[in-house]
Order: C-alpha cells, then structure tokens, then sequence
C-alpha cells in the first residue's frame, strides 16, 4: 500500500512535530546561561537580529541531531526488528524463565518503547495465561502500522521522548503507568497525543477498520494463522480509545480535550464514535443473522 493511501484519513503527509529535541534544548539552555553569566546576553542586546540569529542555530542544531539520530536510529531499530520477537516486551508474554531487566539487555527491546507503550492500552489481552485473547503476533502487526501510520522519522522521533517518559514510572503494570499518565498533563498531553493521531485516522472509519484489520492479518496469519476478525478489532479498539471516548461524558473534559490538543478534537472524537457504535449495531446484527441461520 502506498504512503499516499496510508496517509489519506489524516489528512495529508504526517509531518515531524514541530518541536524542540530534549538534547536541542539542552545545548539551546547552556548557551544562553554562558552568554548570561559572561553578560554577552543583555536587555540592551537583545535585538530582533539576535532572536533570528539564536533560531537559526536552533534549526542548525535540529538538523544535526535529527539526522544522526534518524540514521543511527533507522539501523539500529531495522536490525532489532528483524533479529527480535518484539512481543516480548509485554509483560507477562515472555516465554523464557528471565526476569524482564534480563530479557531486556539480552534482545534490545528497550529500544520498542513507543510500542511498549501504545500497546500496554490492551496487553491485558494477551496475559491471560489460560485464555489469551489474541496471539503473539498482534503485537507485531500492531507495530507495522504504527510505522506505516507515522513513517520512520515520526516513529523514531516518538520513540526516543516514550523512552523519556516511561523513564518516570517504577513499575511494568500498563493498567499503573496509564492511571499515571493520566493524572499528569505533562504525560497524558505526549501519550495521548499519539492515541488521537491514531484514532483520527478513524474518521473515514469503513477505510481505515479495513486498512488497520488488512495490516494485521499480513503479519498474524503468516505468523501464526490467526485471523483478526471483527470481534477482535472491537476489543482492540475499545481497549486503545476507551479513556478517550469517556472524556466526552463530560463538558469539562471535552473543553480539556480541545484546549490540549486543538480546537474541534472533542467533536471530531464524537463523530468517530457515533460511528463505531453504528458498527458495532451492524456486526451484532450480522452475526445474530448468522446464529439464525
């Protein structure tokens, strides 16, 4: 499938975040306290040429660390992909007796943080050690889409700051880290950013359930056999937007929606949710018709 056709329900290319690297920042921070400490940097120099001259070593800098991080970054995650179960890094999937930090430093799975964190929103499916939901290989296919969703230099971008924020937490419980984030702004502003990018994809919902369904059974049924079926996609849609969907319970938290993420969010949410509904009313339907005969 082309970039193009991947790209078509969020409206255009998705395009790196227009936002400063935590490196960048840190080099920007002790260039101005060197200036400030020598009185280079003064009310009286602080002119409109300078502010210009101070951007623009900004963007230097941006593209330094973004190219070498995107090279360095594309390699690494390219061989990890292809020599690591990336399955592994949800808890309670791991088959070998190891413990986590061990499996970790054996196999590089500290370098799948943004999966490691998306996909903690429905690990719970998979953990169950008698009945489990779905395969291994939902992981990996769920992975595939993330990057066919946001491309490598998003991806990589968004994976180096998951690393920085699960960086927080003292704890494997994905239910604990997400009941975290969400009381802290900071945090739920990162992570459930990528969630909304996600399910905006949504909005032509009958494409886009088909696209997401269509990426997952490339990797599961050659891996596993397993078909993912309409009943699968509800859990995993459910699990993913659940928090999301209940914020638009409440006018405040609508208001929150729309002052952390940009004006019209909430709606937009709203609408891609009247139409699960009426997709879950249609798949009830169609398969009490079957029972039926």
């Amino acid at each position: 499938m082309s970039e193009q056709s991947d790209q078509k329900a969020v409206g255009g290319p998705v395009q790196v975040a227009h936002r400063s690297t935590a490196a960048t920042k840190a080099i920007i921070r002790s260039v101005i306290e060197l200036m400030l400490n020598n009185s280079l940097l003064t009310r009286d120099k602080k002119t409109p040429k300078l502010d210009e001259d101070i951007k623009e070593l900004v963007r230097e800098i941006e593209v330094v660390i973004r190219t070498n991080m995107l090279n360095y970054g594309s390699e690494v995650s390219e061989r990890i992909r292809s020599e690591v179960d990336v399955t592994t890094l949800i808890p309670g999937l791991a088959t070998s007796g190891a413990s986590s930090a061990e499996n970790d430093e054996e196999t590089g799975n500290r370098s799948f943080f943004l999966l490691r964190l998306i996909a903690g929103r429905f690990s719970h499916l998979f953990t169950d050690p008698v009945n489990p939901v779905f395969p291994r290989d939902v992981v990996k296919g769920f992975d595939n889409y993330l990057m066919k969703l946001l491309g490598g230099v998003l991806y990589e971008e968004l994976n180096v700051e998951a690393q920085d924020l699960l960086s927080n937490f003292n704890t494997d419980d994905d239910g604990e880290i997400w009941i975290m984030i969400g009381k802290n702004d900071r945090h739920k502003r990162f992570a459930y950013n990528i969630l909304i990018r996600i399910l905006l994809k949504f909005e032509d919902f009958d494409w886009a359930k088909r696209n997401f369904m269509s990426i997952l059974n490339n990797v599961t049924e050659r891996g596993s056999g397993f078909l993912f079926e309409d009943q699968h996609f509800q859990l995993l849609f459910t699990a993913l937007f659940s928090d999301l969907f209940k914020s638009l319970w409440n006018d405040e938290q609508q208001l929150k929606l729309d002052f952390m993420f940009g004006d019209g969010t909430a709606a937009r949410i709203d609408g891609i949710y009247d139409r699960y509904k009426i997709y879950k009313t249609e798949v009830a339907a169609q398969m009490k018709q079957r029972a039926i005969g």
